[in-house]
């Protein structure tokens, strides 16, 4: 082969060669590129979740933070204090005793029925900053729910149940007569509603709070806990909460003998 033929022969390929690296090495750039912009883009889309999470929370987070309290505070008042001592009182203090604790219960699946309808429930779980507010609303949801505790004779006779559903409509009638309401109706509508609209769903959960039993109650103790880990997470600025040697460790209800 003539040494000129081949010289551009071997010139060819070389330029053929080259031209095919750079389309490779130009289309692996460009694949590297579209993977850095979606990693980027689904960073963006991700943090933007987490902050419409953890505003919604923000926004909430004050009536939770009351709700919460309040419940966690009577529940170790009835185990602790003998608030229920009222229930041989006068008629009216019986009724006041009985409808102030199951509101304490109503307002706080209210409050939360009002944050999930603002809020997907899957995104809030999945956020980094609101999943272990998350994880315990999540908890005291299961403790209300379950059969294995304070059992009289089977599972069906679980004293202080409440289902999901039963957490749900009692929630979603604190929401007031339309049920769209963004905060929760007051004690005087739940009082004057309780027997036409409340009592079906707290029957059996009042008839277990009148019968003495709440004291000594299982159920109630894992959910004083529970709220008052939920009550430390919610009081950042710790207006409700104990600080020992300069750190905040729980509400100031909870105690080595109020849990005990």
């Amino acid at each position: 082969m003539d040494a000129g033929i081949a010289a551009a022969l071997i010139s060819s390929l070389a330029g053929v060669v080259v031209s095919v690296g750079a389309s490779v090495w130009t289309h692996r750039q460009g694949v590297e590129l579209e993977q850095v912009r979606y990693e980027l883009e689904r960073s963006t889309r991700d943090s933007e979740k987490r902050s419409a999470a953890k505003a919604e929370l923000d926004r909430y987070r004050e009536p939770l933070l009351v709700a919460a309290f309040d419940l966690g505070a009577r529940i170790h008042n009835i185990r602790k204090k003998g608030f229920l001592a009222y229930l041989k009182s006068t008629p009216r203090r019986r009724r006041l005793a009985t409808l102030g604790t199951l509101f304490c219960v109503a307002r706080y699946f209210g409050t939360l029925e009002i944050l999930y309808s603002r809020l997907a429930l899957l995104r809030f779980e999945s956020a980094a900053d609101t999943r272990l507010v998350a994880a315990l609303l999540a908890d005291i949801g299961r403790e209300f729910a379950s059969d294995l505790y304070d059992r009289v004779d089977t599972f069906h006779s679980s004293r202080f149940m409440l289902w999901r559903e039963e957490q749900r409509a009692i929630g979603e009638l604190m929401r007031g007569p339309d049920g769209l309401a963004e905060q929760c109706a007051g004690f005087a509508y739940f009082d004057t509603r309780y027997d036409e609209i409340f009592a079906a769903w707290f029957g059996g959960f009042a008839t277990a709070l009148e019968s003495g039993a709440a004291p000594g109650s299982e159920r109630l103790a894992r959910l004083q806990t529970l709220l008052a880990l939920l009550v430390t997470q919610l009081d950042e600025e710790g207006a409700y909460t104990l600080v020992v040697d300069g750190e905040t460790v729980a509400p100031d209800w909870v105690t080595a003998e109020g849990l005990a």
